[in-house]
């Protein structure tokens, strides 16, 4: 079970300088858990599993592009396709993006949450049964015109912002359950 502040991002591809930047944020922005939602394609170098380590609270799930060699080489667990977890009474199914799944296997209810990848563009929409879909963009290769972002997840709003100063590209209030 998750609580405070979770900062989302996505499709890092190996980049260092990336991943600095995302846990400059968590720190600026007072995350006490981090989500990547796939495409982390960590590199040998030690830097990368240090600096996850450094992480107050951590999930992964894979992507498409993180392969089992990688993963071994940098001495990290392989991370599994889907995640369900906790936050705020709110179930949160965290998934890269790249693959189909039946959300309604997973019983969600309005105000539940699907955060993805996979993209690299920033995404905070309600469907009409009320569930939420974040996607935070990627710190690595944005393809939108916020450049580089990542999400925010508070207690009552979600919000996309650019990695570079955490500027505030757009927000969503959400639902009450």
């Amino acid at each position: 079970m998750l609580d405070g502040t979770v900062l989302i991002t996505a499709d890092l591809h190996g980049s260092i300088d990336a991943l600095h930047r995302v846990f400059e944020r968590v720190r600026t922005d007072g995350a006490r858990h981090l989500i990547i939602a796939g495409d982390l394609c960590p590199t040998d170098d030690p830097a990368f599993k240090i600096l996850l380590s450094q992480a107050p609270s951590l999930t992964l799930v894979r992507g498409n592009c993180d392969s089992t060699y990688a993963f071994s080489r940098s001495r990290i667990p392989y991370p599994p396709r889907l995640v369900q977890l906790s936050w705020q009474g709110r179930t949160l199914l965290v998934n890269h993006g790249d693959f189909f799944f039946e959300p309604s296997h997973y019983a969600l209810k309005s105000g539940d949450i699907i955060i993805s990848g996979h993209t690299h563009v920033p995404l905070l929409e309600i469907d009409a049964s009320g569930i939420i879909s974040i996607n935070g963009g990627s710190p690595a290769h944005g393809r939108s015109r916020w450049g580089k972002t990542y999400a925010l997840l508070k207690e009552d709003e979600a919000s996309i912002h650019r990695v570079s100063d955490g500027s505030r590209c757009f927000s969503l209030t959400l639902t009450d359950r």
